[in-house]
Formats: structure tokens, C-alpha cells, sequence
């Protein structure tokens, strides 16, 4: 009797032993995955380096080279030939306009918009960037459950050359890195933060 009880007392301690050692190991990767999406400066350094760290590994599991063949591959997107129609549905404020998503883009206090986006509708993998005049100059491939969040983006010049690398988390919280890897910030709401929690930039919309 006293053997068995101090078996199966041995069996239940190691039991508990396992169980515990697996929430916690769930809870402290739980932390900084669903952690992600609140606030920046409330964190401290290791919190943070773990945030980058789990947010680079999403984006950067495959190196980011550049796109050979890329004019060609959008050839037929090089030239919005309907731009002056876009350029002032994305001026006057619209958000979709016929087949496509569209938006613009304007420089701190100017009226006049310098670029604007376009996204059909039936192929949202994709957006385009265009000048004022409707010449192409970046294209974002959109990877993960977009349009649901969380997302991210990698955006390309028409060279095929990659830009940068965008982790939405949220309409209010983005993570920014160079295309070689390099964290740049995060947005949070209308500021753009350091590692160090320092304001390095400010956004009137988000």
C-alpha cells in the first residue's frame, strides 16, 4: 500500500510538474504574441526585443531579394491610363472608386495630392502606387490574412528593388523594418517610436 501511494503520489507530482512547466512556457509565448498590439512605451527592453524579434521572424522567414523582370511582370500597370479620373476621385476623398480601392497621398499642408493608390477590388494581394502624372512607382504584395488583421506588406520600386517591410497589427499599430531586417519603428496611433520609446515622427492620419 504505502508503495503504491508513494507512486502514484511521485506519478501526480510529476504530472503537475509537466502541466505547469506547459502554461508557462504557453503563457510566456502568449505574451508576446498577443502583446504585440498594445501599447509601445509601456514595454520594457527585453519585452521589446522579443516583439521584434517574433515580428521579424513573420516577415523575414524568406529573404527579401530583389524582383528580376519586375517592369516587365508590370507592364501592362507602368502607366495608369485613366490617372487624371483617379487622381481626382482620390482627391475628392474617395475611398473606392469603380473596380478599385484608391487613396491619396499628400504632403504635410499642401492641398494638392502627390500620390495615390489604387487596389482592384477582385485582386487585393496587390496595390499600386502611382504619381500625380499616373506613372507607377511602388507596388505593396500584401501576405497573411489581409484585409484582415494581422497582415503585412512588402512594398517594391518599380525596379524591382524592395522598400520596406510593414507588420499591421492594427489600424492604430504598425512595425516598420528596413528590407534587410533592420527594425525602424513602430507606429502607435500618431506616433512613430524608437526602441527607446522616443517620438521620431508623427502622423496626422492612421
Amino acid at each position: 500500500m504505502c508503495y503504491t501511494y508513494r507512486m502514484r503520489k511521485l506519478i501526480y507530482i510529476i504530472t503537475a510538474f509537466l502541466i505547469a512547466q506547459s502554461t508557462v512556457s504557453a503563457n510566456f509565448n502568449d505574451i508576446y504574441i498577443a502583446d504585440i498590439q498594445y501599447d509601445w512605451i509601456n514595454k520594457n527592453n527585453v519585452e521589446k526585443e522579443a516583439i521584434i524579434s517574433e515580428v521579424h521572424d513573420i516577415i523575414f522567414e524568406n529573404e527579401l531579394t530583389k524582383i528580376k523582370d519586375f517592369r516587365s511582370q508590370f507592364k501592362d500597370k507602368l502607366k495608369d491610363k485613366n490617372f487624371k479620373e483617379h487622381y481626382f476621385a482620390a482627391s475628392a476623398g474617395y475611398k473606392e472608386y469603380k473596380d478599385y480601392n484608391i487613396s491619396a497621398f499628400y504632403y504635410k499642408k499642401q492641398k494638392h495630392i502627390y500620390m495615390y493608390a489604387l487596389q482592384d477590388k477582385k485582386d487585393v494581394s496587390k496595390s499600386y502606387y502611382y504619381d500625380a502624372l499616373g506613372h507607377l512607382v511602388y507596388v505593396d504584395f500584401n501576405f497573411g490574412e489581409y484585409p484582415e488583421y494581422p497582415y503585412y506588406t512588402i512594398q517594391y520600386k518599380i525596379s524591382g528593388t524592395p522598400v520596406s517591410a510593414i507588420y499591421y497589427v492594427s489600424k492604430d499599430n504598425q512595425y516598420l523594418f528596413t528590407p534587410d531586417g533592420e527594425f525602424t519603428g513602430v507606429w502607435y496611433k500618431h506616433n512613430l517610436y524608437d526602441k527607446h520609446s522616443k517620438v521620431i515622427l508623427k502622423r496626422t492620419t492612421y
